[in-house]
């Protein structure tokens, strides 16, 4: 999410100071990662896809059903073409990484990891650590034995709990883990305070989630904790969409270069095209020679076929 909300902070920037919302900034980090997931996912994302099927259902409009055709009819409006691009792009994208984690769906992952590598190669995003993380997942998505292969995949994510079965990171159970301990073990602290913790969570976690679930009943804890309207906000936004860009199909594919719906000082970059330009890198710049060179230094153990 960080990787897009840097290449389309222009728009998102924008879209806050419509509606008001102080809290979101430029280039957030982890520490301020959940109330920024909030607007970008909850907010922006539903406003945008709200005014896309408002649109989708003008008359003489593009199928939505062909979303080439409609996004190369939504570019001839650069207002418009950032709201479709934010949406296919970056909304419905990270959403759609969200879902297939949930969903331990490890061959939907690799393909996203495979769509992210232009964004974060790009010099706007610069995930230094993303690319390679995402050259490597899909390599050693394809690279196994079928025994490997099929244990690899089937254990992509973790289930959160016995009770609400959706899969997470990996790294989530370390990250909950040091939570707790930086929750509970906070004077005096020691290797051996660490130890005892850490033997005794799984049954404290355990017992917590039971007591959590009858005070609450399930799940009803943690809607009450992220449970938030955002429909005034959606509201706001799709009906400035509506005033800047307009409500015809006609008006929202008339010919238009400038941005209305931007702000700061890289309003009038595209990432987009900014994307595209990764992809047509050519000589040792190349994506697939840059893929290879990665892929050989950490696999000196394969015999490769030239």
């Amino acid at each position: 999410m960080h990787c897009e909300w840097r290449l389309h902070r222009q728009f998102i920037m924008w879209c806050a100071e419509i509606v008001g919302n102080k809290q979101v900034i430029e280039d957030p980090n982890v520490s301020v990662f959940n109330v920024h997931r909030f607007f970008y996912l909850n907010v922006l994302t539903r406003a945008c896809a709200q005014y896309i099927n408002y649109v989708a259902k003008l008359p003489g409009a593009e199928d939505l059903g062909e979303p080439r055709a409609f996004l190369a009819k939504a570019e001839a409006n650069r207002d418009f073409a950032w709201v479709c691009h934010f949406a296919f792009d970056a909304g419905f994208f990270v959403l759609d990484f969200l879902q297939s984690v949930r969903a331990n769906d490890s061959k939907k992952l690799d393909i996203l990891w495979r769509e992210f590598f232009p964004s974060a190669h790009s010099g706007t995003a610069n995930k230094t650590q993303y690319v390679p993380m995402a050259i490597m997942r899909v390599f050693w998505g394809q690279a196994m034995t079928a025994d490997l292969d099929s244990l690899y995949h089937k254990l992509r994510t973790i289930p959160m709990s016995d009770q609400y079965g959706s899969g997470v990171g990996w790294d989530m159970a370390i990250e909950m883990l040091n939570a707790a301990i930086k929750a509970h073990v906070n004077h005096f602290v020691s290797e051996a305070q660490i130890k005892h913790f850490v033997a005794n969570w799984a049954m404290l976690e355990c017992v917590q989630e039971h007591l959590r679930t009858l005070a609450y009943g399930p799940g009803a804890a943690y809607a009450r904790a992220h449970h938030v309207d955002a429909g005034p906000d959606v509201a706001t936004l799709v009906d400035k969409f509506k005033s800047v860009i307009g409500t015809t199909w006609a008006q929202v594919t008339r010919p238009n270069t400038q941005s209305h719906v931007t702000s700061g000082p890289r309003r009038g970059g595209l990432p987009w095209r900014e994307t595209a330009e990764v992809m047509r890198r050519a000589g040792h710049d190349a994506p697939g020679a840059y893929i290879r060179r990665y892929v050989s230094q950490l696999t000196p153990y394969f015999e490769w076929s030239q």
